[in-house]
């Protein structure tokens, strides 16, 4: 029997089982764990050694639809203690500065290789889009705690709201440019994109905060709170708007409610996501391209150079006229390098309405995906220790208050 007949439950069981030895093995390796689950999955997936079944690799869709959904109601859980009149100006600041500035920066280098103007804009628009999931895994993997670990959380829930907002904007300009579409429709598909998800997550979150975990007083059961996530991330895919920014915004109102103790849905709910993160980081790898480096080029290394200097400057300037500590103004643009399954799912959605840059800018993102996967987490690892900010718990062997470790209720 081939490796690539081997039953696909005997695949997955195999994912489970080195995704709970991944930790000690990055550490072993000084590696974040999601770099060396993709990395693995790059080794074992069809650019190298082909080993998966294509029906399991035919599953990542699904399983980062599942596993994405998870972590943007997980990044709600920040709004528990967020003081919206206080701290949102200044987290919006930083945000908007990071967003402006890396799709000011794109723009400029990706026009002044290529004189072309709409897939400049385009790259401009995707150049924002962060990796919620890999940044998240990195904090949690290392305990950080402090100052600079809450901004970049903060900031991870509002780039998708401003991600998708500026590629809406992006699109229409685009459209208007080359004479396609009606600017109105667009805009109109724009903003139910956006405000359709805010109603989703607020009408679901509601039920969510008052039902959850009346059952067993306290204790909302694994059922419940995963019902409810998948509920609204399939409702926002049957209505055609943001899937992340509804659950981001279910995770907020169950945050922000005061129905009953908090805490205890979104750990629940981080129990639940650890089997679907380990199995979506693998897969991921699984899903690069190890020839897509081959058509990086001049326009792809722009790219790469021109978000990462904007992240650094954007959000560090941004971080210096609102005041933020001195920690937070030196290390927040480079904690939010990685890129992956939001900027391709946005490239893809042009390939419609722009079929020849479109595809051109697909082959982009595919191959700085590669990239930013790679790199974007060893980086943001890099400056939360830099910072003082990642605990040694983990190297001590203490996995008790490690996230994505199951622990004792």
């Amino acid at each position: 029997m081939e490796a690539t007949e081997l039953p696909n439950i005997f695949v997955i069981g195999i994912f489970l089982m080195f995704g709970g030895s991944a930790y000690a093995l990055a550490r072993y390796l000084k590696l974040p764990r999601v770099t060396l689950l993709v990395l693995s999955g790059l080794v074992v997936g069809p650019s190298v050694l082909d080993l998966v079944p294509d029906q399991i690799v035919e599953l990542f869709p699904t399983v980062a639809y599942i596993a994405l959904s998870m972590i943007a109601f997980r990044l709600g859980e920040t709004f528990i203690d967020f003081d919206l009149l206080r701290q949102g100006p200044a987290t919006l600041a930083v945000s908007l500065g990071k967003t402006i500035v890396a799709a000011a920066f794109v723009f400029a280098a990706a026009f002044w290789v290529t004189q072309n103007m709409v897939l400049s804009l385009l790259l401009a628009g995707l150049a924002p889009a962060s990796a919620p999931a890999a940044t998240l895994d990195v904090i949690s993997e290392t305990q950080a705690k402090g100052p600079l670990t809450n901004a970049i959380v903060s900031v991870l829930a509002l780039d998708n709201i401003l991600g998708v907002t500026l590629f809406s904007i992006v699109l229409v300009t685009t459209e208007t440019i080359v004479g396609k579409g009606e600017p109105t429709r667009e805009i109109l598909s724009g903003v139910w994109d956006i405000g359709g998800a805010f109603l989703l997550g607020m009408a679901i979150g509601w039920p969510m905060a008052r039902l959850a975990g009346r059952l067993k007083a306290g204790k909302p059961s694994l059922l419940e709170i995963t019902g409810f996530v998948l509920l609204c991330a399939g409702l926002a895919y049957e209505l055609q708007v943001s899937y992340l920014l509804a659950c981001i915004v279910l995770g907020a109102t169950v945050a922000k409610n005061r129905a009953q103790p908090k805490k205890n849905i979104f750990l629940t709910l981080e129990d639940v996501s650890e089997p679907f993160l380990v199995i979506f980081f693998l897969l991921a790898g699984c899903e690069l391209n190890l020839s897509a480096l081959q058509t990086l080029g001049i326009i792809g290394i722009a790219y790469v150079v021109a978000r990462c200097l904007g992240f650094v400057v954007g959000g560090g300037v941004a971080s210096w006229l609102v005041k933020m500590e001195p920690i937070v103004r030196n290390n927040i643009g480079w904690c939010l390098f990685p890129q992956a399954g939001v900027a391709l799912g946005l490239a893809v959605s042009t390939l419609d309405i722009f079929p020849e840059p479109g595809k051109f800018l697909v082959t982009i993102i595919v191959s700085t995906t590669v990239v930013f996967e790679l790199f974007g987490p060893s980086v943001t690892r890099w400056r939360l220790f830099k910072a003082k900010e990642a605990a040694e718990a983990a190297e001590a062997g203490d996995l008790e208050n490690v996230p994505f470790v199951q622990k004792s209720k």
